[in-house]
């Protein structure tokens, strides 16, 4: 396969992966949520009152998206622009985002790390501010 056709295919499952976390959140489908990360990745949050970053682990992260989704009939995600940057088995994914809230919509960005791991793609880190 030349260079060309693998960067499209990359490319491509990036995207894909992107869709299915998406998704994941819109629906809460836990487990296609987990499945678009590293069992071992980590989240990141840059705390805009506090001026502090807090670092959580997956499973910290789940019980937040969850608990969204128990209190407000509407939570999601949604990306507004998608840029995509790759070199070899590693990508970093910036999203600009909405994240509907019941009646609120506050805008903010998502800096994802993915590999490469065994054939498929998924995320190792995600940094975001809302």
């Amino acid at each position: 396969m030349n260079t060309d056709v693998q960067d499209v295919t990359a490319e491509s499952e990036i995207r894909a992966l992107m869709d299915d976390y998406l998704r994941a959140v819109r629906t809460w489908d836990e487990a296609l949520f987990r499945s678009t990360f590293d069992a071992n990745a980590n989240i990141a949050h840059y705390y805009v009152r506090g001026d502090e970053v807090r670092t959580i682990s997956l499973d910290q992260f789940v019980d937040t998206i969850r608990s969204l989704h128990e209190k407000f009939d509407n939570a999601q995600e949604i990306a507004e622009h998608i840029e995509v940057s790759r070199v070899g088995h590693l990508a970093s994914v910036r999203v600009d985002f909405r994240f509907v809230m019941g009646s609120k919509e506050p805008q903010g960005s998502d800096l994802f790390n993915l590999a490469k791991v065994k054939g498929r793609w998924v995320i190792i880190h995600k940094s975001y501010w809302l």
